[in-house]
């Protein structure tokens, strides 16, 4: 690390005291400081190795230095970090700017609960960027961590080190410049920038921010998030309300001619739909400090330049990124419910949480002379809390790669991608100490299940446009076989798909489905052949029959002896919705759960409901009603309230454990109907509690769950990226997963210190071993008794 020599700094800046490095990057280090005669803080950027180390001109670095100089210097605006000296003394280069002590929007994001205040950094951001756009300066990198605030907590744009002066003729390119997670398409592909491209990234931002998750599909190499970011629509957001989200869809638009023409009309837009939801007066009721222009105060229906409200910024700025009650839930539209209820299954997560790429996708590549710290970093950053699976809903089509994607690649690759291969583990099936079974027919890993027999089934819900889903059994030899659904298309049809018996793969093999030349129902026909829509969730009966939650096509179906029929669900909007009655007839919301007692009984997690089918085929409600909440713990579980039943479990004496992804909590139903709170807070997310009680502790969208030999509940919290343990005695803590930035992404290391990508279904085989699900990834992983991790199936490469 090349150091700072801090007597020749002083001697360059006489009128200044110096204190600690608040952080570096890129070519830049930061010192914080203060102004000996006027006591003003500020701080010092230090270009490091200015002559030549890297190989470049000796003058390149300095020039772009002076450039980000001359850059700020002429954007006086409330909104962008002021500069106040630049010195150049003994082959130092020194720029002295306003120290930003309120954290940046990647630190403080989770902070912004409310999307009141989010929209008001938004506009903040879009008023900085409009100034520059004015100036004929581009940003080219905006993202969370150049986006930070002053200690009164009002936003500032910062790092304009690779910043470019607009020309009148195509301003273009020269490699690929910017942080690849939030970079416009023309960016990647060399062409014409405007002020369009620091629109999207800006676009992008916002989205995540209001989201909790990224516009793409989450667990992206960078080769794969640059074609989506050129050829994939963004996901659906869900999570926002209609006008917001058709403003932010707009700036994500691939062509520039189709984004608003300038960050001052995205700002209006940005305002307007903010005042249609919120109703005027929202941007006082942010907590962010502003200074905008008249026209989009009108638009945003307040008539002053600031909101100072130091306690709310306080509070909408905390650092421990828990949530709380809304400030807005008592007022017009949303009295009474949680925010965006309904957007299931991840409603009401509007914390920035940015989805991990790679450590690749957060840097940005090119000619940058940022830092990290306060002030703008720039650079890799560490590990964040994830945001969680893209669920079908918002799952894009996916396009074919244009010619551009090869030269996207080969640039991707020069930011140093590699594979690592695993370890394994001797315990357990056959499939358990092998390598992973490579899976060239497979989209995503959605649920699991372990027969009787140890067999591990999956259930692959498919690519809409591309498609249909499927389930999997993977026997404990490691033969992998096409169990039900039409899944990948395929040119040759085997003469054994309607046999759930034969092997269609090895371990060293993918599964040969064959689908209909016609996809049907398939009732009552061959399962390698039905039509299965979006199947999310898999379970193992007593007798080996396997169960489907078919999501999209509201139906619970079963697979035995090779056929398939319809255990519950009249199809999609279809049936009666009262508690109790035929269970084909009954209406399933999106099931998304499923759990096979002993004795044959079904449980369904469908809307805001736990369902149960017995063995005479009469389906009734035992947990839930027809609204969406958290209340009635301690009392009949059949009066209390889900908000987004995502997980069930069932322990050998009956009790039934339900995840509620949304309140981000699990609870208990007793064999007596009583419901009661395991595990998380109600209507509050976080990481935290370890060690503790864990009705005390805080989850993140918890989904998948399991019960352990010892009685022990396995929780696949979800947006937290770890596996929970909830111990008979009532502690909580993390069993599996870390938020260490430096953590192992291979196999071989021990459970705690591996990475997990949205961890969702999970699976407890009779040694004792999880088997954990990663969607997006489209991998199986196993945590041994040993609790070293291995993957037992993934998706083969494109």
């Amino acid at each position: 690390m090349t150091s700072i020599d801090l007597g020749r700094v002083a001697g360059a800046l006489t009128g200044y005291e110096l204190g600690a490095e608040l952080g570096r990057g890129g070519f830049g280090a930061v010192l914080a400081g203060r102004h000996r005669l006027i006591d003003r803080d500020v701080a010092v950027k230090v270009l490091l190795e200015p002559a030549g180390a890297h190989g470049g001109d000796d003058s390149d670095l300095r020039d772009r230095f002076l450039s980000e100089a001359r850059v700020l210097a002429g954007l006086d605006h409330p909104h962008v970090v002021r500069i106040y000296d630049y010195v150049e003394q003994d082959g130092l280069c020194l720029l002295v700017m306003e120290q930003l002590t309120g954290g940046s929007l990647k630190t403080r994001g989770p902070g912004l609960r409310d999307p009141r205040a989010a929209c008001a950094v938004g506009l903040a951001a879009a008023a900085a960027l409009a100034a520059a756009h004015d100036r004929g300066v581009l940003h080219r990198d905006v993202k969370p961590d150049n986006l930070m605030f002053a200690g009164d907590g009002m936003p500032k744009v910062t790092d304009f080190g690779i910043a470019k002066i607009l020309e009148t003729t195509a301003a273009t390119t020269t490699g690929l410049v910017g942080t690849p997670r939030y970079m416009a398409p023309e960016q990647i592909t060399g062409s014409r920038l405007g002020p369009g491209t620091d629109l999207y990234s800006l676009g992008v931002v916002l989205y995540e921010l209001l989201a909790g998750r990224t516009p793409f599909p989450a667990g992206l190499t960078v080769p794969a998030l640059l074609h989506h970011h050129m050829s994939v629509p963004p996901l659906p957001l869900n999570e926002a309300p209609p006008p917001l989200a058709a403003v932010l869809l707009t700036a994500l638009a691939k062509e520039p001619a189709w984004r608003p023409p300038t960050a001052h009309d995205f700002a209006l837009s940005l305002a307007s739909a903010a005042t249609s939801v919120f109703g005027p007066g929202w941007l006082a009721a942010s907590g962010v400090p502003v200074r905008l222009a008249d026209d989009v105060l009108a638009a945003a229906g307040h008539t002053q330049g600031t909101t100072p409200r130091p306690a709310e910024i306080a509070r909408q700025l905390g650092g421990d990124g828990s949530a709380g009650r809304p400030p807005y839930a008592d007022t017009a539209p949303y009295a009474g419910t949680a925010p965006y209820a309904g957007a299931a299954p991840y409603a009401g997560t509007a914390g920035l949480a940015p989805t991990r790429v790679e450590d690749y996708a957060d840097e940005a590549v090119g000619p940058s002379t940022g830092h990290r710290g306060p002030n703008g970093p720039s650079g890799p950053h560490g590990h964040r809390q994830s945001t969680g699976p893209g669920d079908r809903s918002r799952r894009a089509k996916i396009i074919t790669a244009s010619a551009t994607a090869a030269a996207v690649l080969a640039v991707a690759l020069g930011l140093g991608i590699w594979l690592t291969a695993g370890g394994s583990d001797p315990e357990g099936p056959a499939y358990a100490g092998s390598e992973a079974v490579e899976v060239s027919g497979l989209y995503r890993a959605d649920g699991i299940g372990i027969g009787p027999d140890g067999s591990l089934y999956l259930a692959d819900s498919g690519s809409s446009g591309q498609w249909q889903g499927q389930v999997l059994r993977l026997s404990p030899d490691g033969t992998l076989t096409h169990l039900a659904g039409v899944g990948p298309p395929a040119t040759t049809p085997s003469p054994t798909a309607e046999s759930t018996d034969a092997p269609t793969s090895s371990p060293s093999s993918s599964p040969s489905p064959t689908p209909s030349p016609t996809p049907v129902l398939g009732e009552g026909g061959p399962a390698t052949r039905a039509d299965l829509i979006a199947p999310v969730a898999v379970a193992v009966g007593p007798d080996d029959d396997v169960y489907v939650a078919d999501s999209d096509d509201g139906r619970i179906r079963r697979v035995a002896d090779g056929k398939i029929t319809t255990a519950a669900g009249a199809g999609p909007g279809e049936g009666f919705s009262g508690t109790s009655g035929k269970a084909v007839g009954a209406k399933l919301s999106d099931p998304r759960a499923l759990a096979v007692s002993d004795e044959g009984d079904l449980y369904i997690a469908s809307g805001y409901r736990v369902r149960k089918v017995t063995s005479d085929g009469i389906i009734r409600v035992i947990a839930g009603t027809s609204d969406s909440g958290t209340t009635g713990d301690n009392g009949p579980a059949a009066e209390a309230t889900l908000t987004s039943p995502s997980g069930l479990a069932l322990a050998d004496d009956g009790t039934l454990y339900v995840a509620d992804s949304s309140a981000h909590t699990v609870r208990r139903i007793s064999t007596d109907g009583k419901i009661t709170l395991v595990a998380g807070t109600p209507g509050e997310y976080g990481y935290s509690g370890d060690g503790g009680a864990a009705t005390s502790a805080k989850l993140y969208n918890p989904h998948g769950l399991a019960v352990g030999p010892e009685g022990e509940l396995y929780i696949a919290d979800t947006y937290n990226d770890v596996i929970r343990v909830v111990t008979t005695d009532g502690k909580i803590n993390t069993f599996a997963g870390t938020d260490d930035a430096n953590a192992n992404t291979a196999d071989g290391a021990i459970a705690t210190e591996t990475e997990f990508s949205y961890p969702s279904g999970l699976a407890i085989d009779a040694s004792g071993a999880v088997y954990v699900s990663e969607p997006d990834r489209g991998t199986v992983r196993r945590i041994g008794p040993d609790k070293f991790v291995t993957t037992v199936l993934r998706k083969a490469a494109d």
